[in-house]
């Protein structure tokens, strides 16, 4: 199958990818800390952890130290659907970049590294 497409076919909105990606680096989080961290406001940010845990993608612990406190973390199912979406996300940016001639691959490089000095206050 072509992996990109699969991916985009699976029944997984764009908000859920933001929480499932987020969760892939950052062990645990409580739900304040979860949507201050992709900018998601805590009402949308529980109506889609609400849609993963139905389908599994992530489970609600209540945290040993403090057990008012309520902590997402991935699923094994969770960690393979990320996983399956990132492998897809590199080889659909990896197909594009082929179909690029040299010259505007560096026009991009050149637009990228403009990007990132911009952003990072390292202006030319």
């Amino acid at each position: 199958t072509d992996e990109p497409q699969e991916v985009l076919h699976m029944d997984i909105s764009l908000p859920e990818i933001f929480v499932l990606g987020q969760l892939s680096s950052n062990e645990k989080p409580t739900m304040s800390e979860l949507g201050r961290s992709i900018s998601m406001d805590l009402s949308t940010l529980t109506r889609t952890v609400d849609k993963l845990v139905k389908k599994e993608f992530v489970a609600r612990k209540r945290d040993p130290e403090d057990r008012r406190m309520v902590r997402v973390a991935l699923t094994a199912k969770g960690r393979r659907i990320i996983s399956r979406f990132e492998e897809a996300r590199k080889k659909h940016i990896e197909s594009i970049l082929r179909q690029m001639t040299s010259p505007e691959r560096r026009d991009l490089l050149h637009i990228f590294k403009t990007l990132h000095a911009r952003i990072y206050g390292k202006a030319r």
